[in-house]
């Protein structure tokens, strides 16, 4: 392994022991999502603000994962293109640290503004006829529901989860967990499922395909990659991800009606977080738009989390971006299926690809 190569392995270590301590997805959940809601819900019948609870716990400090961020972008910045990379990501995770350490302030919804911002004009043009559309559609008529935790259903979602799982070959484990506000969630190794969730069969499979396709597989690949990169992840990784997710739903015939519909809800709610609404604001738009107040008020506390982190906002332009992408180059998504890769980097990576380390278990320290 030359000098070049164990700098990067090690940097790609820092990255991922990076990501692991600022977590800021899950910093901004809700510390009790069944008791956010009743308590969001009352408030809104009674004409009150909406209030999100932003954490039960003060902000972390995260200076130290800042420095080290830092370092990783000074010592790889100029080691070319590959290395160009880990700069980009250490840049981005930086930013998310900054995310955190804002939680609970008047910068958060900034900062998230930074980090997830408006799609640009083309993307957003597409963006806005999709939701145009999906709204105009007539609403499927009531199907049989299942429970998301049912062990004992073969059509609930963790059923389809665990069988899925065995046909792809993936040693994931399946979690039921109560405080999520989405009905599933991956993570490495493992995907976690909201209990109690009613879900008609085919959004299950939709989920499923969703989850393991778009983010369990990927995750899985990279653990055998033989850069660490590809674990750490690239810059636009997690977003152009989502937008490979939507594409695997499509592709299975999977992107019906609802889940349409769901999609533009959100692009909405999201985009009215980074024109300045209020959780109040975005709730009576959503109630305005046909959603029942149950769904209106997850809606706005999903976009609204932390204060506004709005992510929301990626789905939709990544969707179209990694769409069209694939069908000007197909041989860009083989990165996405070899691990965390984002669309930028897939064609850095398509165009110069770098050589494997020959000892990738070697290491150096990166200069202080």
């Amino acid at each position: 392994m030359t000098r070049v190569d164990a700098l990067l392995e090690e940097a790609a270590r820092a990255l991922v022991a990076a990501e692991e301590r600022i977590q800021l997805v899950a910093r901004v959940a809700p510390p009790d999502l069944g008791a956010e809601l009743a308590r969001l819900g009352r408030d809104y019948t009674r004409g009150k603000a909406l209030l999100v609870t932003r954490t039960g716990e003060r902000p972390p400090l995260l200076a130290d994962v800042r420095r080290a961020l830092e370092r990783v972008r000074v010592v790889t910045e100029p080691l070319g293109a590959f290395g160009a990379l880990h700069a980009e990501r250490a840049a981005e995770l930086e930013l998310e640290a900054r995310l955190v350490e804002a939680l609970g302030s008047a910068r958060f919804r900034e900062l998230a503004a930074e980090r997830f911002p408006r799609p640009p004009a083309a993307l957003a043009r597409e963006c806005d006829d999709f939701v145009t559309d999906a709204l105009a559609r007539a609403s499927v008529s009531a199907v049989e529901l299942h429970r998301s935790d049912d062990e004992g259903d073969p059509r609930s979602l963790v059923a389809r989860l665990r069988v899925r799982a065995r046909e792809l070959g993936l040693a994931v484990s399946v979690r039921v967990v109560r405080d999520q506000l989405a009905a599933a969630a991956t993570g490495d190794g493992l995907v976690s499922v909201r209990g109690g969730v009613r879900l008609a069969a085919a959004a299950a499979e939709r989920i499923a395909t969703h989850e393991l396709l778009g983010h369990a597989l990927p995750r899985a690949r990279a653990r055998h990659a033989p850069w660490t990169l590809f674990r750490a992840g690239t810059r636009g990784a997690n977003d152009d991800e989502e937008g490979r997710a939507l594409l695997a739903e499509e592709r299975a015939g999977l992107l019906d009606t609802e889940r349409r519909r769901e999609l533009a809800l959100r692009h909405v709610a999201a985009l009215g977080v980074r024109a300045g609404d209020e959780p109040r604001d975005t709730c009576e738009k959503l109630v305005e738009l046909g959603v029942p107040l149950e769904r209106a008020l997850e809606l706005t506390l999903r976009v609204q989390r932390g204060g506004g982190l709005a992510r929301e906002i990626v789905y939709l332009p990544a969707y179209f971006a990694v769409r069209r992408a694939f069908a000007d180059a197909p041989g860009l998504e083989r990165w996405f299926e070899r691990g965390r890769i984002g669309l930028a980097a897939a064609g850095v990576l398509t165009r110069a690809p770098p050589a494997p380390a020959r000892d990738p278990k070697a290491s150096a320290r990166l200069e202080r």
